[in-house]
């Protein structure tokens, strides 16, 4: 069982929500413009979306902005071609290569899991960890492997 209170001690949560600076800034949320091989983009998370919607409003979007207009576009949530994968890690790629020098104090094993705080007589924490894009920790894992 993950504890979201070790977050930066034991492992680190690639979260917009998470407990360490760097598990943030590797979120598909976070506000980082780049450009890539389809034009400029301000979040991965926007280039995910516009991938399956073509729409050139999430170029400038990141964060929950960007899930909500794709969400509202129908883009897909999740596709498994490798095209789309492809894409997706290039520009996963691009923000790893700007941390370079933070990955090194990275806490393995790396998470992406959310954290839900259920209120009734005692506050209890629900953890939820999607294991449909295992594949984008994967990936950032062994990028940072491939620095030692």
């Amino acid at each position: 069982m993950i504890n979201p209170n070790e977050d930066g001690i034991t492992h680190t949560n690639i979260y917009s929500k998470g407990k360490t600076e760097l598990g943030r800034f590797l979120s598909n949320f976070t506000y980082f413009p780049f450009t890539c091989e389809d034009g400029d983009f301000n979040s991965v998370e926007g280039y995910w979306y516009w991938l399956s919607t073509g729409d050139d409003r999430l170029r400038k979007l990141d964060g929950w902005e960007a899930k909500k207009l794709g969400r509202e576009l129908r883009g897909e949530d999740w596709n498994d071609s490798d095209e789309f994968k492809r894409k997706i890690t290039a520009a996963i790629k691009i923000k790893l290569d700007y941390a370079k020098n933070e990955l090194s104090t990275i806490r393995f094993p790396l998470k992406h899991y959310y954290v839900f705080r259920k209120c009734g007589r005692e506050i209890e924490e629900i953890v939820n960890e999607p294991f449909s894009g295992r594949w984008i920790i994967e990936y950032i894992e062994s990028y940072i492997k491939g620095l030692k």
